[in-house]
């Protein structure tokens, strides 16, 4: 199984230009609804997840929903989550 990297950092890639606005907007969810990193990784590994017409992810696990980009590289997934919802 592919190792699971969450980052909630502002990062430009190749594939996707992150905005500092979205670090922001993630951490600042997250820490309003008690999420961490391993709630986002536990979410990503367990919950079902359905693919939006923008191609980001959107899983459900437990309380919360994760919307969510997905990178892979070599034996890493990538994760930028996107927000968090209740």
């Amino acid at each position: 199984m592919a190792e699971i990297v969450i980052n909630t950092s502002f990062k430009n890639t190749k594939h996707q230009q992150d905005s500092e606005k979205r670090s922001e907007h993630i951490l600042d969810r997250m820490a309003t609804r008690g999420i961490t990193k391993n709630d986002i990784k536990e979410a990503v590994q367990k919950g079902p997840k359905n693919i939006r017409k923008d191609n980001s992810i959107i899983t459900e696990f437990k309380w919360f929903k994760v919307i969510y980009r997905e990178y892979r590289l070599n034996d890493i997934r990538k994760i930028y989550p996107i927000t968090v919802i209740d």
